[in-house]
This record gives structure tokens, sequence and C-alpha cells, in this order.
């Protein structure tokens, strides 16, 4: 029995044989129950953003959303995830910046605007960037560069990212001075976005190629009011009902950095600050604006649900997106970024494995796209496992995970 939601086919395989009538119509109400799980699911982020969408269009952010309204957006997202624990919350801009917060496992991140792949051997590397190159750390806490490993991503700017072109979607590659009424025309020249270009670029495999530092995507441990917080005693724990201590990703080593630097989060045109990294304990590389639901987003330049994908987590989910704009001086849209709500299928997954372990009937939802991959089964396959690099078709071990 098959039954269908967005991107989602529900399989139900019936084990047992006999009484086939009263398990059909038994197959049928399971279908119907976890068809509403799912609506009710996907509902909530399309709600939440929505408002999130006109909370900035009413001016609340001070900023528009830049840097500098991230932790007015960190305890305005903590407390929509009072009623959404399964979400995720952020935004993402043209610029690199991205700031989100999370619920089970509790913490926020932040990431500062600009473009990694700079060159340590740039004419204005120690000038501009050396902030960022400071600002990663290890496991325990200490100052490492941030520098990318070969294979990894970053992105390239075209014409400085400061170049306008139509956007891709339909509405802006029509033109416009073909339509010869005048309410048409400002019809269509309304609906047209416009968008700055950048490339997706990647680091050679090679040992010989220049080292590239990266802006750090920083984790951050939060208070019960969602704002980052290393003080002892008043972090959120990952998980846990109670608080407790910021540590490093060792679970030993406090957290305790006081990183100064003229970082966007401080309010820009030079202003100096030290509480950017407050509470961070760990990071990595990573720019949204090479994911695939921001692509798309850019792409369709309407809120749209992206297909299931593995999370930069490694846990399979689905995210809601929607496009965000500002008014140029000359009265043009321009695509600003991206408003998004994450939602990990794992709570699906939880739900099929809690209700119908041990049960005549095997719950199995799959991609409907082909190859159709496992989402979530009662039986507890996973739709996503570790494998080597070199041969995808075999497990990682513990020795090479």
């Amino acid at each position: 029995m098959l039954l269908y939601h967005n991107y989602l086919t529900i399989l139900l395989l019936l084990i047992a044989t006999s009484v086939m009538a009263t398990k059909s119509e038994f197959n049928y109400e399971i279908g119907k129950r976890v068809l509403d799980l799912l609506r009710e699911y996907t509902d909530a982020p399309s709600k939440v953003l929505e408002f999130l969408s006109n909370y900035r269009e009413k001016n609340a952010f001070p900023h528009g959303l830049e840097p500098q309204d991230r932790d007015i957006f960190f305890q305005l997202g903590d407390t929509l995830l009072t009623a959404n624990p399964r979400l995720l919350l952020f935004y993402a801009l043209e610029n690199g910046a991205f700031a989100g917060n999370q619920r089970s496992p509790t913490f926020a991140h932040y990431r500062e605007p600009g473009e990694s792949g700079y060159r340590l051997d740039g004419p204005v590397h120690m000038e501009k960037l050396q902030k960022h190159l400071d600002s990663c750390i290890d496991e325990n806490g200490h100052q490492i560069p941030c520098l990318l490993g070969p294979g990894e991503s970053y992105i390239e700017c075209i014409d400085n990212c400061t170049s306008l072109q139509r956007c891709p979607d339909e509405d802006s590659q029509q033109d416009c001075s073909a339509v010869e009424r005048a309410e048409e025309r400002s019809l269509c020249e309304s609906n047209t976005k416009w968008c700055i270009s950048y490339a997706t670029r990647s680091i050679p495999l090679s040992d010989d190629s220049p080292k590239r530092g990266y802006i750090p995507f920083t984790f951050y441990c939060i208070d019960i009011n969602g704002l980052p917080t290393q003080t002892p005693g008043e972090n959120a724990e990952l998980g846990a009902d109670g608080l407790g201590n910021c540590y490093h990703d060792d679970g030993i080593t406090p957290v305790n950095r006081q990183v100064s630097g003229d970082y966007a989060y401080c309010g820009g045109e030079g202003i100096i600050c030290n509480n950017t990294f407050l509470g961070g304990f760990t990071n990595g590389n990573f720019d949204p604006r090479y994911r695939p639901w921001y692509i798309a987003t850019k792409q369709k330049q309407v809120p749209n649900w992206s297909e299931p994908y593995e999370f930069y987590t490694h846990n399979i989910g689905i995210t809601f997106s929607r496009p965000i704009y500002s008014i140029d001086e000359e009265g043009k849209t321009i695509f600003t970024g991206v408003l998004a709500s994450d939602y990990s299928l794992d709570g699906i997954a939880s739900f099929l494995t809690n209700n119908y372990d041990g049960s005549d009937t095997i719950v199995t939802i799959v991609e409907e796209a082909e190859p159709n991959y496992v989402i979530a089964s009662s039986t507890g396959i996973t739709g996503v496992r570790k494998v080597l690099i070199e041969d995808n078709s075999k497990p990682c071990t513990e020795e090479n995970d």
C-alpha cells in the first residue's frame, strides 16, 4: 500500500497473511495516522517562517536581519522553538552571514559575512582577514588557524559580489520592455528580482596548492533566553532539562572565549568588541550559499520544500525556505537571502519505531524520486550511514570513522 506526501512515499508492508480484509483496513488507518503526523510536522515550518518574514517586514529587526540582529533572532527563535522543538530556525544572507538556533540538542549557530577561500599570501589577507583566520579552535579550545582542506568548498565572488543580474526565476527573466500596456509593464517590473553572482569552488587535492583560509561556522552554548553564554551554570545543556556548564568538544575544558576584533556582529564601521565568539564551543567550515536549499530558493524565488537530503550534521531531513528581499535606491527588489527551517526526520523515525516495531505491519517512508532512499522505518533502518570516500559501497569502521 502506498500513500504520498510532498516528496515522501509511505510504504505499508503487510507481514501477517491471515484476515487480509481486516489487515487492509488496519493498514489504511496506519497510513492515515502517519500522513496526519507528516502534515502536522510540515505545517509548522511554513507558519513559523511566515511570522518571521512579517516580523522583518515590519522593521522589528533594527538592521533588517543583518549580523547585528543575531541575538534578537536567537531570542525570538528560541521562543518560537518552545512550541516547535523539532525545528531548526535560521537565516542565511547573500553576503554569507548565517544565524540560527535549535532544541534537542540545544545550541545556536553563527557565521560572519564574507567569502572563505582567501589566500594566505593574498594582498589583503593580513589587513582584512586575519581576524577570521585566528578565530578557529580545536576540540580542547586551543586557537588554530582556519585553513581549508583538500576538496573543501568555498564561494568566489563574480564582479566583487556587487554587480546585479536578473534572478533566474521565470518572472525575473521576462523582458518587461516588450510589454505594451503600462499597467502590465509596471507589474512585470515589480515582479523582477535582482541577484548578485558568485561561484562555488573547491580546494584542489594536490598538496602544492596555495593555503586558503575560511570564515568559521560556530556552535554556541545558550542560556534559557536563547542567548550565547559561557557563564558556569547557565548553559541549557545539549538535550538536558537542567542547566550546566559550557564545555568544548572534549567535554572537559570549560569555554572561556573573549576574541577581540571588528567583526560584523559588533556593528560594523570598525567597531571592536570581544563577545562575538562568547560561548562558542566548536566550529567548522560551512557557507549556506552552496547548500541545495539555498541554491533552489535563489533559483525559484518562492517559498519551497527541499527534497530529503543529508544535513550538515549527517542526519537526514527536509528544509522549508522562504526568500527575503530589500529595496535599493533605484527601487529594485534585491534578493537578500533566505529564511529557513530544517526539519530532521529523526522524529518521524522515532514515532514509527515506538508505535510499530514488533507489530504485524512494517511502516517505511521512502523518497518518491528514484533511487527511493529509505527515510524512516518502523524496523529502525536508517537512511544515512557513513561510508568510505574512496568506495561509497563500504561503511566506515571505528578505525576509519
